[in-house]
Protein backbone atom coordinates (compact mmCIF):
# COMPACT_ATOMS: atom_id res chain seq x y z
CA UNK A 1 0.00 0.00 0.00
CA UNK A 2 1.25 3.50 -0.64
CA UNK A 3 0.70 5.62 2.61
CA UNK A 4 1.12 9.54 2.29
CA UNK A 5 1.53 11.72 5.24
CA UNK A 6 3.13 13.32 7.89
CA UNK A 7 4.69 11.95 10.79
CA UNK A 8 3.25 11.69 14.15
CA UNK A 9 5.91 12.45 16.85
CA UNK A 10 5.46 11.03 20.33
CA UNK A 11 5.39 14.75 21.97
CA UNK A 12 1.84 15.06 20.72
CA UNK A 13 0.61 12.79 23.68
CA UNK A 14 1.55 10.72 26.54
CA UNK A 15 -0.01 7.56 26.88
CA UNK A 16 -2.59 7.06 30.17
CA UNK A 17 -3.00 3.80 31.89
CA UNK A 18 -6.81 4.27 31.19
CA UNK A 19 -8.51 2.38 28.28
CA UNK A 20 -11.34 0.67 27.45
CA UNK A 21 -12.64 -1.98 24.66
CA UNK A 22 -15.64 -1.33 23.19
CA UNK A 23 -17.07 -3.82 20.21
CA UNK A 24 -14.35 -2.82 17.42
CA UNK A 25 -13.16 -0.43 19.10
CA UNK A 26 -10.16 0.34 21.68
CA UNK A 27 -10.05 3.75 23.40
CA UNK A 28 -7.44 5.12 24.96
CA UNK A 29 -7.45 8.14 27.35
CA UNK A 30 -3.95 9.75 27.21
CA UNK A 31 -5.05 13.35 29.54
CA UNK A 32 -2.55 14.11 32.25
CA UNK A 33 -3.92 13.45 35.91
CA UNK A 34 -6.61 16.26 36.29
CA UNK A 35 -7.86 17.02 32.72
CA UNK A 36 -10.35 15.05 30.64
CA UNK A 37 -11.79 12.24 32.19
CA UNK A 38 -9.39 12.55 35.10
CA UNK A 39 -11.27 15.92 35.99
CA UNK A 40 -12.25 15.16 39.46
CA UNK A 41 -14.46 17.70 39.99
CA UNK A 42 -18.01 16.67 41.85
CA UNK A 43 -20.85 16.46 39.75
CA UNK A 44 -23.99 15.55 39.91
CA UNK A 45 -25.70 13.93 37.34
CA UNK A 46 -28.80 12.39 36.44
CA UNK A 47 -28.49 9.35 37.75
CA UNK A 48 -26.75 10.46 41.23
CA UNK A 49 -23.27 12.34 42.16
CA UNK A 50 -20.28 11.42 40.28
CA UNK A 51 -17.27 13.64 39.10
CA UNK A 52 -16.72 15.50 35.90
CA UNK A 53 -14.18 13.10 34.34
CA UNK A 54 -15.99 10.06 34.94
CA UNK A 55 -19.18 11.49 33.37
CA UNK A 56 -17.64 12.54 30.31
CA UNK A 57 -16.34 9.02 30.20
CA UNK A 58 -19.82 7.70 30.78
CA UNK A 59 -20.99 9.84 28.00
CA UNK A 60 -18.42 9.41 25.26
CA UNK A 61 -17.82 5.53 25.70
CA UNK A 62 -21.93 5.71 25.58
CA UNK A 63 -21.61 7.23 21.97
CA UNK A 64 -19.06 5.08 20.36
CA UNK A 65 -21.11 1.73 21.92
CA UNK A 66 -24.05 3.05 19.63
CA UNK A 67 -21.88 3.10 16.71
CA UNK A 68 -20.11 0.07 17.28
CA UNK A 69 -24.05 -1.10 16.85
CA UNK A 70 -24.53 0.40 13.77
CA UNK A 71 -22.06 -0.95 11.49
CA UNK A 72 -20.76 -4.49 10.81
CA UNK A 73 -17.55 -4.74 11.07
CA UNK A 74 -15.39 -8.14 9.47
CA UNK A 75 -16.45 -11.07 11.84
CA UNK A 76 -12.93 -11.23 12.95
CA UNK A 77 -11.49 -7.76 12.21
CA UNK A 78 -8.87 -6.32 14.86
CA UNK A 79 -9.80 -3.08 16.77
CA UNK A 80 -9.69 0.29 15.31
CA UNK A 81 -7.48 2.30 17.58
CA UNK A 82 -8.92 5.72 19.01
CA UNK A 83 -7.12 8.41 21.45
CA UNK A 84 -9.30 10.74 23.46
CA UNK A 85 -8.11 13.71 25.36
CA UNK A 86 -9.58 17.08 26.05
CA UNK A 87 -7.09 19.62 24.90
CA UNK A 88 -9.07 20.91 21.64
CA UNK A 89 -7.71 24.66 20.88
CA UNK A 90 -10.12 27.33 22.34
CA UNK A 91 -13.15 27.92 19.81
CA UNK A 92 -14.16 24.13 18.60
CA UNK A 93 -16.27 21.50 20.36
CA UNK A 94 -14.34 18.67 19.24
CA UNK A 95 -11.74 17.98 16.39
CA UNK A 96 -11.08 14.65 15.05
CA UNK A 97 -7.30 13.64 13.82
CA UNK A 98 -7.81 10.53 11.08
CA UNK A 99 -8.64 8.24 10.06
CA UNK A 100 -5.56 7.54 8.15
CA UNK A 101 -5.93 7.09 5.03
CA UNK A 102 -4.41 4.84 2.34
CA UNK A 103 -3.91 3.82 -0.95
CA UNK A 104 -3.97 0.34 -2.40
CA UNK A 105 -1.76 -0.57 -5.49
CA UNK A 106 -2.05 -4.27 -5.39
CA UNK A 107 -4.36 -6.68 -5.61
CA UNK A 108 -3.89 -8.18 -2.52
CA UNK A 109 -4.26 -5.20 -1.10
CA UNK A 110 -7.80 -5.61 -1.61
CA UNK A 111 -11.18 -6.99 0.36
CA UNK A 112 -13.16 -10.37 -0.69
CA UNK A 113 -16.22 -8.35 -1.21
CA UNK A 114 -14.90 -6.75 -4.08
CA UNK A 115 -15.55 -2.70 -2.49
CA UNK A 116 -12.10 -1.62 -2.92
CA UNK A 117 -10.58 -0.12 -5.87
CA UNK A 118 -6.73 0.42 -7.22
CA UNK A 119 -6.05 4.19 -7.26
CA UNK A 120 -8.62 5.11 -4.31
CA UNK A 121 -7.91 6.19 -0.89
CA UNK A 122 -9.31 4.64 1.84
CA UNK A 123 -9.62 5.14 5.24
CA UNK A 124 -7.95 2.51 7.77
CA UNK A 125 -10.96 2.37 9.89
CA UNK A 126 -13.01 0.62 6.65
CA UNK A 127 -9.99 -0.97 5.44
CA UNK A 128 -9.95 -2.85 8.12
CA UNK A 129 -13.96 -3.74 8.62
CA UNK A 130 -13.83 -5.08 4.53
CA UNK A 131 -10.55 -7.12 5.09
CA UNK A 132 -10.11 -8.21 8.78
CA UNK A 133 -6.79 -7.23 9.73
CA UNK A 134 -5.49 -3.18 10.32
CA UNK A 135 -2.35 -2.15 8.28
CA UNK A 136 -1.77 0.97 10.36
CA UNK A 137 0.47 1.70 13.07
CA UNK A 138 -0.57 3.60 15.81
CA UNK A 139 -4.23 5.09 16.36
CA UNK A 140 -6.53 5.35 13.90
CA UNK A 141 -8.04 8.63 14.76
CA UNK A 142 -7.14 11.00 17.93
CA UNK A 143 -10.03 12.34 19.55
CA UNK A 144 -9.79 15.70 21.23
CA UNK A 145 -12.76 17.56 23.05
CA UNK A 146 -13.23 21.02 25.06
CA UNK A 147 -11.72 21.06 28.44
CA UNK A 148 -13.06 24.68 28.89
CA UNK A 149 -16.53 23.61 28.11
CA UNK A 150 -18.20 21.18 30.49
CA UNK A 151 -21.10 19.87 27.61
CA UNK A 152 -22.47 17.50 30.42
CA UNK A 153 -25.93 19.00 30.85
CA UNK A 154 -28.75 18.90 27.81
CA UNK A 155 -30.59 21.54 26.28
CA UNK A 156 -34.23 22.32 24.40
CA UNK A 157 -35.91 18.73 23.80
CA UNK A 158 -32.64 16.56 22.61
CA UNK A 159 -32.62 13.08 24.39
CA UNK A 160 -28.88 13.16 25.85
CA UNK A 161 -26.24 15.85 27.12
CA UNK A 162 -24.15 17.45 23.54
CA UNK A 163 -20.55 15.64 24.74
CA UNK A 164 -22.63 12.43 23.35
CA UNK A 165 -23.31 14.64 20.03
CA UNK A 166 -20.04 15.47 19.64
CA UNK A 167 -18.72 12.31 20.17
CA UNK A 168 -21.70 10.37 17.60
CA UNK A 169 -20.54 13.54 14.96
CA UNK A 170 -16.95 12.76 15.26
CA UNK A 171 -17.01 9.31 14.94
CA UNK A 172 -18.34 9.81 11.63
CA UNK A 173 -15.44 11.39 10.57
CA UNK A 174 -13.78 8.16 11.78
CA UNK A 175 -15.34 6.25 9.90
CA UNK A 176 -14.72 8.11 7.06
CA UNK A 177 -17.17 10.77 6.40
CA UNK A 178 -13.83 12.58 5.12
CA UNK A 179 -13.10 14.65 2.26
CA UNK A 180 -9.37 14.04 1.34
CA UNK A 181 -8.65 16.52 -1.33
CA UNK A 182 -6.12 19.32 -0.81
CA UNK A 183 -6.97 22.14 -2.97
CA UNK A 184 -6.27 25.41 -2.10
CA UNK A 185 -4.11 24.92 1.17
CA UNK A 186 -1.74 22.25 -0.13
CA UNK A 187 2.08 21.97 0.24
CA UNK A 188 3.77 21.88 -1.89
CA UNK A 189 1.10 21.93 -3.73
CA UNK A 190 -2.46 21.67 -4.38
CA UNK A 191 -4.26 18.12 -5.41
CA UNK A 192 -6.90 16.24 -5.64
CA UNK A 193 -6.94 12.05 -4.97
CA UNK A 194 -9.55 9.78 -5.53
CA UNK A 195 -11.04 8.83 -2.41
CA UNK A 196 -13.64 6.10 -1.74
CA UNK A 197 -16.32 9.02 -1.46
CA UNK A 198 -15.11 11.43 -3.99
CA UNK A 199 -16.88 9.30 -6.46
CA UNK A 200 -20.44 9.94 -4.76
CA UNK A 201 -19.78 13.92 -5.81
CA UNK A 202 -21.00 15.97 -8.30
CA UNK A 203 -20.73 19.89 -9.55
CA UNK A 204 -23.78 21.43 -10.43
CA UNK A 205 -22.12 24.40 -12.68
CA UNK A 206 -25.55 25.82 -13.41
CA UNK A 207 -25.43 23.92 -17.04
CA UNK A 208 -25.30 20.49 -16.35
CA UNK A 209 -24.25 17.69 -13.21
CA UNK A 210 -20.63 16.39 -13.38
CA UNK A 211 -19.19 13.87 -11.95
CA UNK A 212 -16.44 15.84 -9.69
CA UNK A 213 -13.35 13.24 -10.42
CA UNK A 214 -13.79 14.18 -13.81
CA UNK A 215 -13.15 17.87 -13.09
CA UNK A 216 -9.65 19.75 -13.89
CA UNK A 217 -8.35 20.91 -10.29
CA UNK A 218 -9.27 24.19 -11.15
CA UNK A 219 -12.97 23.26 -11.51
CA UNK A 220 -13.00 20.66 -8.56
CA UNK A 221 -11.33 24.33 -6.81
CA UNK A 222 -14.45 26.30 -8.33
CA UNK A 223 -17.01 23.39 -7.11
CA UNK A 224 -15.69 23.85 -3.38
CA UNK A 225 -15.45 27.84 -4.09
CA UNK A 226 -19.25 27.52 -4.55
CA UNK A 227 -22.01 27.87 -2.70
CA UNK A 228 -24.65 24.93 -3.42
CA UNK A 229 -22.88 23.86 -5.95
CA UNK A 230 -20.90 20.65 -4.95
CA UNK A 231 -23.58 18.10 -4.34
CA UNK A 232 -23.68 14.78 -3.07
CA UNK A 233 -25.66 12.16 -5.37
CA UNK A 234 -24.68 8.22 -4.31
CA UNK A 235 -26.64 5.32 -5.52
CA UNK A 236 -30.71 5.80 -6.54
CA UNK A 237 -31.50 4.48 -3.30
CA UNK A 238 -29.97 7.39 -1.66
CA UNK A 239 -31.21 9.47 -4.23
CA UNK A 240 -34.50 8.34 -3.20
CA UNK A 241 -34.26 8.68 0.44
CA UNK A 242 -32.82 12.48 -0.44
CA UNK A 243 -35.87 13.07 -1.94
CA UNK A 244 -38.29 11.77 0.34
CA UNK A 245 -36.65 12.85 3.87
CA UNK A 246 -35.25 16.20 3.04
CA UNK A 247 -37.45 19.60 2.70
CA UNK A 248 -34.83 21.44 1.70
CA UNK A 249 -31.16 21.37 0.67
CA UNK A 250 -31.58 18.86 -2.20
CA UNK A 251 -32.69 18.79 -6.14
CA UNK A 252 -33.73 15.77 -7.53
CA UNK A 253 -31.88 13.60 -5.12
CA UNK A 254 -28.87 15.37 -5.09
CA UNK A 255 -28.06 17.04 -1.64
CA UNK A 256 -26.54 20.25 -1.65
CA UNK A 257 -22.84 19.93 0.77
CA UNK A 258 -20.99 22.63 2.60
CA UNK A 259 -19.26 24.58 0.10
CA UNK A 260 -17.57 27.87 0.72
CA UNK A 261 -14.09 29.40 1.24
CA UNK A 262 -13.04 29.78 5.08
CA UNK A 263 -12.60 32.33 6.96
CA UNK A 264 -9.07 33.80 5.26
CA UNK A 265 -10.55 33.10 1.54
CA UNK A 266 -8.43 29.73 1.53
CA UNK A 267 -10.34 26.68 0.03
CA UNK A 268 -11.90 24.51 2.77
CA UNK A 269 -11.22 20.90 1.05
CA UNK A 270 -13.44 19.62 3.78
CA UNK A 271 -16.66 20.65 2.63
CA UNK A 272 -17.09 17.16 1.58
CA UNK A 273 -17.09 16.19 4.52
CA UNK A 274 -20.10 18.32 5.65
CA UNK A 275 -23.76 18.92 4.67
CA UNK A 276 -25.03 22.58 3.39
CA UNK A 277 -26.71 24.15 6.25
CA UNK A 278 -29.61 24.34 3.71
CA UNK A 279 -30.47 20.77 4.26
CA UNK A 280 -33.28 20.12 6.11
CA UNK A 281 -34.57 18.63 8.37
CA UNK A 282 -31.20 18.97 10.82
CA UNK A 283 -28.16 16.74 9.83
CA UNK A 284 -25.87 14.74 12.37
CA UNK A 285 -23.18 15.87 9.34
CA UNK A 286 -23.87 19.57 9.81
CA UNK A 287 -20.42 21.47 10.33
CA UNK A 288 -22.00 21.25 14.35
CA UNK A 289 -22.64 18.35 15.62
CA UNK A 290 -26.85 18.60 15.55
CA UNK A 291 -28.96 17.02 18.11
CA UNK A 292 -30.21 14.06 16.38
CA UNK A 293 -29.31 10.24 16.89
CA UNK A 294 -29.99 9.82 13.39
CA UNK A 295 -27.28 9.63 10.81
CA UNK A 296 -29.86 10.84 8.25
CA UNK A 297 -28.03 11.09 4.88
CA UNK A 298 -24.94 10.53 5.93
CA UNK A 299 -25.97 6.52 6.99
CA UNK A 300 -26.69 6.56 2.94
CA UNK A 301 -23.27 8.11 2.08
CA UNK A 302 -21.16 5.83 4.22
CA UNK A 303 -23.30 2.81 2.61
CA UNK A 304 -22.24 4.09 -0.67
CA UNK A 305 -18.56 4.36 0.28
CA UNK A 306 -18.27 0.81 1.21
CA UNK A 307 -19.88 -0.22 4.70
CA UNK A 308 -22.43 -1.90 3.04
CA UNK A 309 -21.58 -4.69 1.08
CA UNK A 310 -23.59 -8.75 -0.36
CA UNK A 311 -26.38 -6.45 -0.75
CA UNK A 312 -26.22 -4.59 2.18
CA UNK A 313 -28.20 -1.61 2.89
CA UNK A 314 -29.64 1.29 5.25
CA UNK A 315 -31.91 -0.04 7.79
CA UNK A 316 -33.42 1.44 10.97
CA UNK A 317 -34.15 -0.94 13.80
CA UNK A 318 -34.44 -0.78 17.77
CA UNK A 319 -35.30 -2.32 20.29
CA UNK A 320 -37.20 -1.60 23.96
CA UNK A 321 -38.10 -3.33 27.23
CA UNK A 322 -41.13 -2.39 28.91
CA UNK A 323 -44.19 -3.69 31.41
CA UNK A 324 -46.84 -4.80 30.03
CA UNK A 325 -49.01 -3.33 32.69
CA UNK A 326 -52.10 -4.60 31.22
CA UNK A 327 -51.29 -8.39 31.42
CA UNK A 328 -49.15 -8.31 34.72
CA UNK A 329 -50.91 -9.25 37.92
CA UNK A 330 -50.00 -9.20 42.05
CA UNK A 331 -48.52 -12.75 41.09
CA UNK A 332 -46.73 -12.29 38.19
CA UNK A 333 -44.92 -9.58 35.97
CA UNK A 334 -44.91 -9.36 32.06
CA UNK A 335 -41.89 -8.06 30.85
CA UNK A 336 -42.20 -7.04 27.08
CA UNK A 337 -38.87 -6.94 25.00
CA UNK A 338 -39.44 -5.66 21.40
CA UNK A 339 -37.49 -5.43 18.15
CA UNK A 340 -38.75 -3.61 15.25
CA UNK A 341 -37.80 -2.52 11.75
CA UNK A 342 -38.63 1.46 11.45
CA UNK A 343 -37.86 1.91 7.27
CA UNK A 344 -39.26 -0.01 5.03
CA UNK A 345 -36.75 -2.45 3.93
CA UNK A 346 -35.96 -6.10 5.38
CA UNK A 347 -33.16 -6.85 7.79
CA UNK A 348 -32.09 -10.48 6.81
CA UNK A 349 -30.79 -11.14 10.07
CA UNK A 350 -30.40 -9.31 13.64
CA UNK A 351 -28.52 -10.25 16.88
CA UNK A 352 -29.67 -9.67 19.88
CA UNK A 353 -27.81 -10.38 23.05
CA UNK A 354 -30.00 -9.90 26.64
CA UNK A 355 -29.28 -9.68 30.32
CA UNK A 356 -31.65 -9.66 33.15
CA UNK A 357 -30.57 -8.87 36.80
CA UNK A 358 -29.41 -11.81 38.80
CA UNK A 359 -32.08 -10.97 41.12
CA UNK A 360 -35.17 -11.59 38.56
CA UNK A 361 -36.96 -14.78 38.62
CA UNK A 362 -38.11 -16.05 35.48
CA UNK A 363 -40.94 -17.97 35.69
CA UNK A 364 -41.63 -18.74 31.71
CA UNK A 365 -39.97 -17.69 28.52
CA UNK A 366 -42.19 -16.82 25.23
CA UNK A 367 -39.93 -15.92 22.24
CA UNK A 368 -41.06 -17.80 19.48
CA UNK A 369 -37.59 -20.36 19.07
CA UNK A 370 -35.59 -17.70 18.59
CA UNK A 371 -33.67 -17.07 21.33
CA UNK A 372 -30.77 -19.49 23.39
CA UNK A 373 -30.36 -18.91 27.14
CA UNK A 374 -26.29 -19.00 27.30
CA UNK A 375 -26.47 -18.79 31.25
CA UNK A 376 -29.13 -17.93 34.20
CA UNK A 377 -30.76 -14.76 32.59
CA UNK A 378 -28.74 -14.30 29.63
CA UNK A 379 -29.85 -14.55 26.21
CA UNK A 380 -28.65 -14.81 22.53
CA UNK A 381 -31.73 -14.06 19.95
CA UNK A 382 -31.48 -14.29 15.85
CA UNK A 383 -33.93 -13.81 13.33
CA UNK A 384 -34.93 -11.75 10.71
CA UNK A 385 -37.36 -8.64 10.20
CA UNK A 386 -39.55 -7.88 7.89
CA UNK A 387 -40.08 -3.99 6.74
CA UNK A 388 -42.00 -2.28 9.38
CA UNK A 389 -41.88 -5.64 11.26
CA UNK A 390 -41.70 -6.15 14.97
CA UNK A 391 -40.35 -9.51 16.68
CA UNK A 392 -41.51 -9.65 20.74
CA UNK A 393 -40.25 -11.43 23.40
CA UNK A 394 -41.91 -11.80 26.55
CA UNK A 395 -40.96 -12.76 30.31
CA UNK A 396 -42.61 -13.84 32.87
CA UNK A 397 -41.07 -13.19 36.13
CA UNK A 398 -41.98 -12.86 40.00
CA UNK A 399 -42.76 -9.56 41.32
CA UNK A 400 -39.98 -7.68 42.54
CA UNK A 401 -39.13 -4.08 43.76
CA UNK A 402 -37.48 -3.28 40.27
CA UNK A 403 -36.25 -5.04 37.32
CA UNK A 404 -32.95 -4.83 35.67
CA UNK A 405 -32.90 -5.38 31.40
CA UNK A 406 -29.47 -4.71 29.18
CA UNK A 407 -29.37 -5.60 25.88
CA UNK A 408 -27.38 -4.79 22.30
CA UNK A 409 -28.92 -5.22 19.04
CA UNK A 410 -27.34 -5.37 15.73
CA UNK A 411 -27.38 -6.49 12.26
CA UNK A 412 -25.83 -9.38 11.47
CA UNK A 413 -25.40 -8.49 7.82
CA UNK A 414 -23.64 -5.69 6.93
CA UNK A 415 -25.92 -2.79 6.96
CA UNK A 416 -25.59 0.60 7.87
CA UNK A 417 -28.37 1.40 11.06
CA UNK A 418 -29.36 4.84 11.16
CA UNK A 419 -29.64 5.04 14.89
CA UNK A 420 -27.44 3.09 17.28
CA UNK A 421 -28.37 4.52 20.09
CA UNK A 422 -32.11 2.89 20.26
CA UNK A 423 -30.09 -0.48 19.88
CA UNK A 424 -29.16 -0.35 23.67
CA UNK A 425 -31.00 -1.24 26.57
CA UNK A 426 -29.92 -0.57 29.64
CA UNK A 427 -33.57 -0.45 31.94
CA UNK A 428 -34.26 -0.19 35.65
CA UNK A 429 -37.87 -0.51 35.15
CA UNK A 430 -40.55 -0.68 38.14
CA UNK A 431 -44.40 -0.89 38.15
CA UNK A 432 -45.66 2.49 36.91
CA UNK A 433 -47.74 4.33 39.83
CA UNK A 434 -47.55 7.54 38.09
CA UNK A 435 -47.40 6.65 34.35
CA UNK A 436 -43.52 6.09 34.38
CA UNK A 437 -42.41 2.63 34.10
CA UNK A 438 -38.75 2.74 33.41
CA UNK A 439 -37.39 4.85 36.01
CA UNK A 440 -37.35 8.21 33.63
CA UNK A 441 -37.56 7.08 30.13
CA UNK A 442 -41.18 7.04 29.96
CA UNK A 443 -41.51 3.61 29.99
CA UNK A 444 -40.66 2.64 26.22
CA UNK A 445 -37.19 1.43 27.46
CA UNK A 446 -35.75 2.40 24.31
CA UNK A 447 -32.42 4.84 25.33
CA UNK A 448 -29.94 4.32 27.58
CA UNK A 449 -30.03 6.22 30.95
CA UNK A 450 -28.11 9.34 30.31
CA UNK A 451 -29.46 12.63 29.95
CA UNK A 452 -30.71 15.26 28.03
CA UNK A 453 -28.95 16.78 25.76
CA UNK A 454 -28.07 20.74 24.05
CA UNK A 455 -28.17 21.94 21.05
CA UNK A 456 -24.76 22.04 19.30
CA UNK A 457 -23.70 24.74 17.80
CA UNK A 458 -21.95 26.14 14.28
CA UNK A 459 -18.61 25.25 14.09
CA UNK A 460 -15.91 28.02 14.09
CA UNK A 461 -12.92 28.38 11.96
CA UNK A 462 -9.97 26.84 12.93
CA UNK A 463 -6.42 27.45 12.63
CA UNK A 464 -4.57 27.90 9.37
CA UNK A 465 -4.80 24.66 7.57
CA UNK A 466 -2.06 22.93 5.53
CA UNK A 467 -2.03 19.84 4.18
CA UNK A 468 -5.83 19.40 4.50
CA UNK A 469 -7.63 22.30 5.58
CA UNK A 470 -10.69 23.38 7.87
CA UNK A 471 -14.07 24.13 8.43
CA UNK A 472 -14.84 27.69 6.84
CA UNK A 473 -17.41 29.11 9.43
CA UNK A 474 -16.04 32.24 11.60
CA UNK A 475 -16.00 31.73 15.00
CA UNK A 476 -18.72 32.46 17.45
CA UNK A 477 -19.28 33.91 21.08
CA UNK A 478 -19.69 30.93 23.37
CA UNK A 479 -20.25 28.74 20.27
CA UNK A 480 -18.50 24.87 19.64
CA UNK A 481 -17.45 23.36 16.45
CA UNK A 482 -17.52 19.78 15.61
CA UNK A 483 -16.61 19.04 11.47
CA UNK A 484 -14.41 18.48 8.55
CA UNK A 485 -11.02 17.14 8.35
CA UNK A 486 -7.51 18.51 8.44
CA UNK A 487 -3.21 16.69 8.20
CA UNK A 488 -1.05 16.60 11.47
CA UNK A 489 0.97 19.41 9.41
CA UNK A 490 -1.18 21.48 11.53
CA UNK A 491 0.68 20.63 14.95
CA UNK A 492 4.63 19.38 13.20
CA UNK A 493 6.80 20.92 10.99
CA UNK A 494 6.10 21.49 7.26
CA UNK A 495 9.09 19.24 6.19
CA UNK A 496 8.87 16.26 8.12
CA UNK A 497 7.00 13.58 5.84
CA UNK A 498 6.60 9.57 6.58
CA UNK A 499 3.78 7.00 5.47
CA UNK A 500 0.35 8.14 6.27
CA UNK A 501 -2.06 10.58 5.57
CA UNK A 502 -4.39 12.10 8.26
CA UNK A 503 -7.61 14.16 8.16
CA UNK A 504 -8.27 16.12 11.12
CA UNK A 505 -12.75 16.45 11.66
CA UNK A 506 -13.86 19.43 13.04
Amino acid sequence: MTRLSTFITCALFSMSANSKDIEYFNIEYVDPEGVGIHDSTPYTSPEGETTVGEYRQKLIEMAIKAVSLQFNFHPDADFSELTVDFSVADGFGATTLGPIFSNPTATNDLDAFGVMELGREYPSTLETALRGYRNTFGPDAELSFSANNIYLESEGDALYPTLVYYTYHEMMHVLGFVATDCLGNCIPEPRSENSHISQTFFYNDGVSIRPYESLSLDEKTEAYSSIDGLWFGGSEITREAARAELTSGHDDGYVFMHATPNGNGNIDSQSGSHFSFDVMPAQLMHSSAANTEDLGMAAYLLCDAGWCRNQGKVIEQSVSVAINENASSDEEIVLDVEVKENLNVDVNAFSLSLQLGNDITIKSRDDDGICQELSENTFQCESNLSSLALKRIRFVVEPADSYEVYGELRSLGYDVDRNGFNNIIDEVLSVATDDSSDGGNGGNGSNPTPTTPTTPTTPTTPETPTTPTQDPITPQPDSSSSGGSMGLLTFLSLSTLALFRRRKAL
